[in-house]
């Protein structure tokens, strides 16, 4: 049964509302939610309009300002943690930056090594990213750092393949050299181009995760 309270208006409150949360303790917050909550079931119908619904959500005011006459803190870039300490994306957006620096920068074993246990370290003491989201950072920005420098060692393992020979006609014949695209080329670039896509994606989700707060 569809009850009041999940309908798309009192969806999007609620939304509104936990990010305004923020600004207080997070018992707290959770605390407004869960009162507000209550209201919306009491006060829908189990089918509402949307009329309804706005008459509903108009009476409760404004999810900032619900907060604000809770004592939510001024608006800030920050979040609380549960003793109301307030704290920044910095260990995030640095994770990305060392990561992606030290993939970048695979050239310079030192600086690279350097930038990516730089890294790793930010990963892991990340506040607003959850287990989930840092496990598949790792396994994506994390092992990619090596991707440049096993296929740089790789090329140096490829056995050498037969010597070109010189015609009758004095023109230079390498075996091979019409052969076009193989299966395996097409493979290996395939590949490649999925992993990178991936790797973007995962930058993009892991930034937009950062920058949005959550209890």
């Amino acid at each position: 049964m569809t009850t009041g309270q999940e309908h798309p208006l009192a969806q999007d409150y609620l939304e509104r509302l936990h990010a305004e949360t923020v600004r207080l303790r997070v018992d707290e917050g959770r605390e407004l939610e869960a009162q507000i909550r209550e209201h919306l079931t009491e006060a829908l119908p189990d089918k509402p309009n949307d009329a309804s619904v706005r008459q509903v959500l108009d009476r409760l005011g404004e999810p900032a300002l619900l907060v604000d006459a809770a004592g939510g803190a001024p608006p800030g870039p920050g979040r609380r943690t549960e003793r109301g300490e307030e704290t920044s994306p910095a260990r995030e957006i640095g994770a990305l930056l060392a990561l992606v620096a030290a993939a970048v920068l695979f050239w310079l074993p030192v600086i690279n090594i350097l930038l990516w246990v730089g890294g790793l370290i930010l990963l892991i003491l990340a506040q607003r990213w959850t287990l989930t989201e840092k496990v598949w950072g790792f396994l994506v920005l994390g092992l990619s750092v090596w991707f440049p420098i096993l296929g740089a060692g790789m090329a140096f393992l490829v056995v050498e393949g037969p010597a070109c020979t010189t015609d009758e006609a004095g023109a230079s014949v390498c075996p091979g050299d019409e052969r076009g695209l193989t299966t395996m080329d097409i493979l290996f670039v395939s590949a490649a181009v999925l992993w990178l896509a991936i790797y973007i994606w995962t930058i993009v989700r892991l930034a937009r995760s950062a920058a949005r707060p959550r209890q």
